[in-house]
């Protein structure tokens, strides 16, 4: 990554101030597009704000992508920009389409007028473009499926990115990651940091259950997520990788109590009850990914259990987070 000219969407989102800051740490030239740059961001706190390039402007600006990617000689492009909660989604669509959709397209036909330049561009999707499936795990073969916005949105932005490979060449890869969580995700209405938020307080966390079960999710560790990244760039030129999806996820499905109560016994709050409300939005129940073409054609696999990243999750949140004010 010596002096690699990459260009990253949504770095100021948790998962893209990670991979902000590994790749400043491989020695990349790193220029971001942001909006604005809350304080309180992973972003902020590692102070990435100081050593990368900056564009200020919105993600449906095509022309904006486009100078990016000319004035910076662009070689390799991380397209992370989303409307990423579900609620959020269900209750904005109009902007969650023109974000995830849109913002897909502008990037990437942004790319593949420079392609002179432009040697990769990885695309983050999601598991919730299987929608709900009677089989599980879900493997890359399944029909994408959505029933609510944020899914169909997702769907979406991940045949939009495999069809400008099949269609113009774009040296695509999409990564279909699980629910991702760890140090430095400042958004409290997500399970794991609103738990450990709520703990620290001394307040119950919340569950939400749906009427027709429990949900359960595939948690994966962020330190697998920016290597699911880096494999991906890694491998992009070989056989059977560029204009694929791949999943990343555990192959564990966990239901959200057994989360809540993981966290408890880290923090030694299990004398704190939850408190349980129906979930009024429509979402996915149970969500499990299977790997395998990821291990088979990219050598990539989870290293961290739920345990283990749950533990550096906590200590972060309590040893940096609480502590900044």
């Amino acid at each position: 990554m010596k002096n690699k000219r990459i260009f990253i969407t949504g770095a100021t989102g948790f998962v893209g101030a990670h991979i902000t800051k590994h790749l400043i740490e491989q020695g990349a030239n790193v220029t971001v597009l942001i909006e604005r740059c809350d304080s309180s961001s992973y972003f902020s706190i590692c102070g990435l704000d100081k050593k990368v390039n900056i564009y200020y402007g919105d993600i449906s600006d095509g022309t904006l992508i486009e100078q990016i990617i000319v004035e910076q000689k662009i070689e390799v492009i991380f397209h992370l920009a989303a409307v990423a909660l579900q609620d959020l989604a269900y209750k904005m669509p109009k902007v969650t389409f023109q974000v995830n959709i849109v913002g897909t397209y502008n990037v990437l036909d942004a790319a593949r007028l420079h392609t002179d330049t432009v040697e990769a561009v990885l695309v983050a999707s999601s598991d919730k473009v299987y929608g709900d499936s009677d089989v599980l795990p879900y493997n890359e073969n399944m029909v994408l499926q959505g029933s609510n916005p944020y899914d169909v949105s997702k769907v979406c932005q991940d045949m939009l990115a495999r069809s400008f490979y099949h269609s113009y060449g774009l040296p695509v890869v999409v990564g279909r990651f699980g629910n991702i969580y760890g140090p430095g995700d400042n958004n409290f209405n997500r399970l794991v940091p609103g738990t450990v938020q709520k703990l620290e307080n001394g307040e119950s966390p919340l569950l939400r259950y749906p009427a027709n079960g429990i949900f359960k999710r595939d948690f994966l560790y962020i330190k697998d997520i920016v290597n699911a990244y880096m494999y991906m760039l890694n491998n992009i030129n070989k056989e059977g990788v560029v204009g694929n999806a791949f999943n990343f996820g555990t192959g564990i499905a966990t239901d959200i109590e057994t989360v809540v109560n993981k966290i408890k016994s880290i923090m030694k709050c299990e004398d704190i009850p939850s408190v349980v409300q129906k979930s009024n939005v429509s979402e996915i129940l149970v969500q499990q990914l299977d790997a395998t073409k990821a291990f088979e054609r990219l050598g990539w696999k989870a290293e961290y259990s739920l345990d283990k990243g749950l533990e550096e999750t906590i200590d972060w949140y309590r040893n940096v987070y609480f502590k900044l004010g």
